[in-house]
């Protein structure tokens, strides 16, 4: 009898064992689901925020044109001989009419639509030449629009900037002729909305300045009358 017992206690030993098994393989199984799930969540989400952002986008038209020219250029530059079999001459030509044209669509249009400013430059009578610049304090610019629009005219002129060392010690005369043209031409527009948003932050300041000036005159008026 007591062999019987001891197989059975052995059998019910095993069953238990298989069993508490099974419970921690269908828990793993279970958390395996949740980390899976959360990824996919955590990863539809991220794109839904970036498609989102850029939908956010009181003007998602000159949005896409202030980096379609320069990233069409950059490409050029970089796969143009490579991937489309242009040759350097032809190269070149591409990569400054894009840059032309991104230069042309920043000054006149994009910087007056995202960020509300301008600038241009006129004649006087006598010969002069004289740089204006322009801002637009009443309009309210969408964070997104002036995000992209600051920080694609910083990022373009360096990234010229860095290629012109690059090219002139490799001896690749077109290249570096298409480096130095479209550094030129970004870091003007850089230049000049930099000096618009200087010019922007003056008048803020002054006029921050004359409207303390004109609440103290007010405090000590009234105090006065008293």
């Amino acid at each position: 009898m007591s062999n019987d017992n001891d197989g059975l206690d052995y059998n019910i030993n095993i069953s238990n064992s298989t069993s508490q098994n099974q419970r921690v393989d269908e828990k793993t199984k279970t958390n395996e689901k949740k980390t899976n799930e959360n990824t996919i969540q955590n990863q539809s989400s991220n794109s839904s925020n970036s498609s989102n952002s850029f939908q956010n986008s009181a003007n998602p038209c000159i949005v896409f044109f202030t980096l379609f020219f320069k990233i069409l250029s950059i490409i050029i530059f970089i796969f143009g001989n490579f991937i489309f079999k242009m040759s350097d001459s032809l190269e070149f030509v591409f990569v400054v009419i894009f840059s032309s044209l991104d230069f042309w669509f920043i000054k006149n249009v994009s910087g007056r639509i995202l960020v509300g400013l301008r600038y241009w430059n006129e004649i006087k009578q006598d010969g002069s030449e004289v740089w204006v610049y322009e801002n637009e304090n009443e309009k309210k610019k969408s964070s997104i629009d002036t995000k992209i629009f600051w920080g694609s005219i910083y990022l373009t002129p360096c990234f010229w900037f860095l290629l012109i060392p690059v090219e002139f010690f490799s001896f690749n005369i077109m290249n570096f002729l298409e480096c130095v043209i479209s550094f030129v031409l970004t870091f003007s527009n850089l230049y000049g909305y930099y000096k618009c948003s200087k010019e922007q932050n003056k008048k803020i300041r002054d006029y921050l300045g004359k409207q303390s000036q004109k609440g103290i005159t007010n405090i000590i008026s009234s105090m006065t009358n008293k």
